[in-house]
């Protein structure tokens, strides 16, 4: 990403949230980075990133902009649909979770297998009026289906919180530990996580047949 685009999403604003405390031994939660809008990540393919992003928000802060605009596939709650129709890129694939997935976690399944095949995809939650346990559990569904595949229990996982200002403390752990990292935050905090669950380098190729990206 240039530096151009950098400094426009560093311009975005973002109401500021707070970290949580530190979790159990040094090794389960390694100490905060923060990142200006520069050093954020950028997409790659098959990463998942899971991505809560208010719906009242007058615009996306600098990470959730990124993870919009530069996923392969965008899956998100349907109330984030004015947002996602608004923002998405051209050429760009969006669908919104099933109305029939009444469950925790909905949408997992699509994640998990788009990334799989080495997609980039992005997971987009509508915390809402929910509560914070609530919101939660949703959250985790996702990361309890890649712990089914034993070889990435050790998966490196970066936790990302808004500070203001396009600014975020990252921290790192591994997926096996996300549960007890994640249940730790306050009920106000949102955040974005990201998990590189393949190496591919370059995702595959496809087509949509959709006019403006949007399916559903």
């Amino acid at each position: 990403m240039s530096e151009t685009m950098a400094d426009e999403l560093g311009s975005l604003k973002w109401s500021p949230t707070t970290l949580p405390p530190t979790v159990g031994p040094p090794d389960e939660w390694r100490a905060a980075t923060t990142l200006g809008p520069s050093e954020l990540p950028v997409m790659r393919g098959g990463q998942l990133w899971l991505v809560e992003c208010p719906a009242a928000a007058p615009e996306f802060a600098p990470l959730e902009h990124r993870a919009l605009r530069g996923a392969n596939v965008v899956i998100y709650d349907r109330a984030l649909a004015p947002t996602v129709a608004r923002l998405l890129p051209l050429g760009g694939y969006a669908e919104p979770v099933a109305s029939g997935d009444g469950h925790s976690g909905a949408g997992s399944d699509r994640c998990v297998r788009f990334v799989r095949d080495g997609w980039s995809v992005a997971r987009l939650f509508y915390p809402g009026f929910r509560t914070g346990r609530e919101r939660l559990d949703e959250i985790r569904e996702l990361p309890h289906r890649l712990l089914s595949i034993e070889t990435l229990a050790d998966l490196p996982v970066q936790i990302f919180v808004s500070r203001g200002q396009g600014r975020y403390e990252r921290n790192e752990t591994q997926l096996s530990r996300l549960d007890a990292i994640l249940a730790t935050y306050v009920p106000s905090s949102t955040f974005t996580i990201v998990l590189d669950v393949t190496d591919i380098g370059v995702a595959p190729r496809f087509s949509v047949a959709s006019a403006n990206g949007l399916a559903g």
